[in-house]
């Protein structure tokens, strides 16, 4: 079949928008303004609230994000306090906090615009390769490919590749670049996302109902299942280990500290907790515990998946008057829900009850 060997490239493209016509997904932020562009203060926070965690996840808190604060403006005159209060539950905070530093900078240097040029975007806080292209090809609508796992995966298969992605880091580079239309930037991105979220899923992919089927090396060779290629010795999980102690006094208020102001879950609001190890023997007790001694009772474990390391937790929990840590910070268990402290510390405390 001639149609297999002439163009590949411009028939999947073909393919690919056809599907997105008819099949693409209701996201709020592909809000799109009088010029058939996506609003880029949309797409920006969208791309930072998506890093690391889901769709589904994203899109009722993009839109409690978008009513709080509608535009760059509105967002620049906030605190980081404020922002990460409302961030609990989205984790990796950071992005929270990187957000917040390119927002203020972008009112300041760009009127409130975000740059349309990927030099002046990547020296942004927290924008990648990834994230200038994201923001350039759906918001502006110019011909880049941003590579995210779909993409990368729909790509690894289509051209069969069997070791690890980043194996192949300039192939897919290369490839990609056949795929950048000069009209249809935007679109051709997003049927790449939703084909890669619908059909050429990570697992069972769908390719009996595969429009593009044919053009696949690994569909061929019956591999697909297989592809992206994973070493399974890489991608097994760490365990770190801490202690977490819950201290709560006669007035229902419970003890807590703020991390940190570099490394995991900088400046949040804790409960007391050892070091994080990699080894529960080398755990090292918590100045709070020495103060209060053995009153402490073991309230059970549990483990708290990150995504690149599950923290297995012991909790201990006390009462104690209040007086006795008059210099340290205090806060009404019912304003826990609000304080935007991380799910982590939400969740020991839950367990401690």
């Amino acid at each position: 079949m001639p149609i297999l060997n002439k163009n590949k490239d411009q028939y999947i493209q073909r393919f690919l928008l056809k599907w997105y016509e008819k099949n693409k997904r209701e996201l709020p932020w592909r809000n799109i303004k009088p010029n058939n562009q996506a609003n880029a203060y949309y797409v920006l926070v969208s791309e930072f609230m998506l890093q690391q965690t889901t769709v589904n996840t994203v899109i009722k808190r993009f839109n409690e994000f978008i009513k709080l604060w509608p535009s760059i403006d509105k967002l620049s005159r906030i605190s980081e306090n404020r922002i990460l209060r409302f961030w609990s539950g989205l984790g990796y905070y950071n992005r929270a906090k990187n957000l917040l530093k390119t927002i203020k900078i972008i009112s300041r240097d760009f009127k409130s615009k975000v740059p349309q040029h990927y030099d002046r975007l990547i020296e942004l806080p927290g924008v990648g390769d990834y994230t200038a292209k994201a923001i350039l090809g759906i918001a502006y609508n110019q011909p880049v490919l941003p590579l995210d796992a779909n993409i990368k995966r729909i790509i690894a298969r289509l051209y069969g590749m069997k070791t690890l992605l980043r194996l192949n880091k300039k192939k897919i580079e290369d490839i990609a670049s056949q795929y950048q239309s000069l009209n249809k930037a935007s679109d051709l991105i997003q049927s790449f996302m939703d084909y890669g979220s619908a059909i050429c899923l990570p697992r069972n992919p769908k390719c009996d109902e595969c429009l593009i089927e044919k053009f696949c090396e690994a569909r061929k060779k019956n591999i697909q299942h297989l592809i992206p290629f994973k070493n399974l010795s890489l991608e097994k999980k760490k365990i770190k280990f801490t202690r977490a102690y819950i201290v709560v006094n006669n007035r229902n208020e419970i003890l807590v500290n703020r991390r940190k102001s570099s490394g995991m879950l900088a400046s949040m609001l804790e409960v007391p907790n050892d070091q994080w190890v990699n080894k529960k023997k080398l755990l090292e007790r918590n100045a709070i515990y020495e103060k209060v001694g053995n009153k402490f009772k073991y309230k059970g474990t549990f483990t708290y998946s990150f995504s690149h390391f599950d923290l297995d937790i012991d909790i201990y929990k006390t009462v104690v008057k209040k007086k006795i840590f008059k210099d340290h910070k205090w806060m009404k268990t019912n304003q826990i829900h609000i304080s935007g402290m991380p799910t982590v510390m939400k969740q020991i405390i839950k367990k401690s009850r």
